[in-house]
């Protein structure tokens, strides 16, 4: 009876070394695979990378002095939305947009909503946008050469090209001054803030409650240096809020102006600045 139990645990287990000898093999082989390098049309192409900030003559970036590295797909925005619109930068440096269009914000020369993503017309000749910032109704991108173009309402003068009036294609601000160029940019309601290459601010647009940060709360039509940012302070990244405007510093700290009325200064007032 021992012989007989014996011999049939050695036949069921030379079944299951035989079996689990392959099987094992396979498994081990699919862990210890190489990876497979993807070839270039299968790589994910979701963002513009921009070498503004490599660019020799603009110094070193002061993105890359906040911790981004060059080429880094976070150092320069893609896709910009705020309440009815959102524009996006494609691989080929091409702005693409879509939603409420009343104020000609979707940048295609007409002032008709589309529920697709729709071209907009040239940012000019070979033209291509590196970031791009999205206000209430309209659109500002920085284009490769470091200027910047705007489009949408213009109402408090948000598009900075020194007038009042709407434009549905994109248009080229006023100068931001003698040889300098933008390395960042952000939107609010109707103001719009720029980071240039020297790392001060220069803002333009609606400046009812201090947003432009120059001292006044006169409206800019035209790009605007804020006041100073502290003894040798330089930006290095920035984002605005409907009326108000915040900035990190190279030494980490951050500053803050504009509307104050629920605090989000963090000045531990209500204090508009």
């Amino acid at each position: 009876m021992n012989f007989i139990f014996n011999k049939k645990s050695i036949s069921f287990f030379l079944v299951v070394l035989f079996i689990g000898i392959p099987l094992l093999g396979l498994i081990t082989s699919d862990l210890n695979e190489s990876p497979q390098e993807l070839s270039e049309s299968q790589i994910p192409k979701n963002t513009y990378e921009s070498t503004l900030g490599a660019v020799d003559n603009l110094g070193e970036s002061y993105l890359n002095i906040a911790g981004f590295q060059e080429g880094s797909v976070f150092t320069y925005s893609t896709l910009g939305t705020r309440f009815t619109h959102t524009c996006a930068i494609l691989d080929d440096g091409s702005v693409s947009c879509w939603g409420n269009n009343g104020q000609g914000q979707l940048g295609d020369g007409t002032n008709t909503d589309k529920n697709t993503p729709t071209q907009t017309s040239s940012l000019g000749a070979d033209r291509t946008a590196v970031a791009i910032t999205v206000g209430t109704s309209h659109t500002c991108a920085i284009l490769d050469d470091g200027s910047v173009s705007c489009w949408g309402g213009n109402g408090f003068s948000q598009l900075g090209d020194g007038t009042t009036t709407d434009r549905n294609t994109p248009t080229q601000i006023s100068t931001l001054g003698t040889d300098r160029t933008a390395v960042a940019i952000s939107a609010g309601y109707a103001h719009t803030c720029a980071i240039l290459d020297d790392g001060s601010v220069s803002c333009w647009g609606y400046n009812g409650y201090g947003q432009l940060g120059d001292g006044t709360t006169t409206d800019r039509s035209t790009p605007t240096q804020t006041s100073s940012l502290g003894t040798d302070r330089t930006a290095v990244a920035i984002t605005a809020g409907a009326y108000h405007t915040c900035a990190i510093l190279d030494d980490g700290s951050l500053r803050c102006w504009g509307r104050n009325t629920y605090g989000q200064l963090g000045d531990g007032t209500t204090t508009d600045r």
